[in-house]
């Protein structure tokens, strides 16, 4: 018989923690949702289509955010990829290429320099004359690059 008291003393305490997490989340989500209100992060949607109007910083046009953008703000190398959008790297600036996996600063500026000094880069393959790329760097950004004409 003490044994089933402990049993269902444990299943209380089980019950008393899970009320206790989802009182915390509640209280949490109120206390976020009260901040944002307060420092302007929430305005009203005005569109029938669910998108928030934005006043922008230049005159008196606006921006429209969708309601499915989780952020706004210039989108990484790996989004534009996943987007499928890829780098075409004899265009590409030397930020951009630095936002290659695996590409620092300085081969960054080491592709600029030899796709400056051969004029384009023709093949991928191309890109292992660039100091700093090898063939496994070479195919963990072969993923992000645009098609390279051949000619």
């Amino acid at each position: 018989m003490p044994i089933r008291g402990r049993q269902e003393s444990s299943g209380g305490k089980r019950r008393a923690v899970l009320l206790l997490s989802l009182i915390l989340l509640v209280w949490n989500a109120f206390a976020t949702a009260q901040r944002a209100a307060k420092t302007g992060l929430l305005s009203p949607m005005d569109n029938a289509d669910g998108s928030l109007i934005l006043p922008s910083a230049e005159g008196n046009e606006t921006a429209v955010l969708s309601a499915e953008s989780p952020r706004s703000g210039p989108l990484t190398i790996r989004q534009k990829y996943l987007l499928g959008k890829r780098v075409d790297i004899n265009k590409a600036s030397l930020f951009e290429i630095s936002e290659l996996p695996g590409i620092s600063d300085g081969i960054a500026a080491a592709v600029v320099e030899e796709r400056d000094r051969l004029g384009r880069f023709r093949s991928p393959g191309d890109l292992l004359g660039v100091k700093g790329i090898k063939a496994k760097r070479l195919r963990k950004i072969l993923p992000f690059l645009a098609e390279m004409p051949n000619n």
